[in-house]
């Protein structure tokens, strides 16, 4: 028993460590752009030595990757929780989109503009573990939408995931909407009514 207390003691301590390196590769990333920064910087900013690092992670390319799986896990776990719940389906539409907004906004910038869609390698890993980890959810989602009404019931399945596809590479790739939004809370409403309803007025 007293060994296992140690143990959890340990890899609860590792687990902190490894947060910390990761938040201030985010940081440092976001201020100074990907390739300024070294993996010396990134170990001065979280008080533990640059082999820490590499014992931890690997390269700092290694480090990324174990970013980017941290955040889509964070989106698949909120959004499993939200889809599972019991409120309503455009509620929950919205709470997964303000959710990915926001973790969104928290990896982008030059993280994600050098390091991943200038790294034809990293693109593909991330599109392989978006299909794998996020794409079920997604399907379930539109399932409960159509046999609820919500959704047009004509439309193919492989349609609208590309359509959230779209959406996905399309807020990436715009440099400066995701901090934007962030800080205007009308313009995120807004751009919500349009991923839900288009430009048609409802009342019409």
């Amino acid at each position: 028993m007293m060994e296992e207390t140690v143990m959890d003691g340990f890899e609860r301590r590792k687990e902190q460590k490894k947060d910390s390196i990761r938040r201030a590769a985010i940081e440092l990333f976001r201020t100074y752009g990907f390739e300024k920064v070294s993996l010396v910087d990134i170990a001065r900013k979280a008080h533990v030595s640059h082999v820490t690092i590499y014992n931890h992670f690997g390269g700092k390319e290694d480090l990324v990757r174990d970013i980017i799986e941290t955040a889509i896990a964070e989106v698949v776990e909120a959004s499993r929780e939200v889809i599972d719940s019991d409120i309503p389906f455009l509620e929950k539409l919205e709470r997964i989109i303000a959710y990915k907004m926001d973790t969104a906004g928290q990896y982008h910038g030059e993280l994600m503009r050098t390091a991943v869609q200038d790294n034809p390698a990293m693109r593909e890993f991330i599109e392989s573990l978006w299909a794998r980890e996020v794409d079920d959810l997604v399907r379930k989602l539109i399932a409960e939408g159509k046999e609820l009404g919500y959704i047009n019931r004509e439309l193919s399945q492989e349609a609208i995931l590309y359509y959230f596809d779209i959406i996905k590479n399309g807020a990436f790739a715009s440099a400066g909407l995701l901090d934007t939004i962030k800080v205007d809370a009308r313009l995120a409403h807004d751009l919500n009514c349009l991923f839900l309803y288009g430009l048609v007025d409802r009342k019409l």
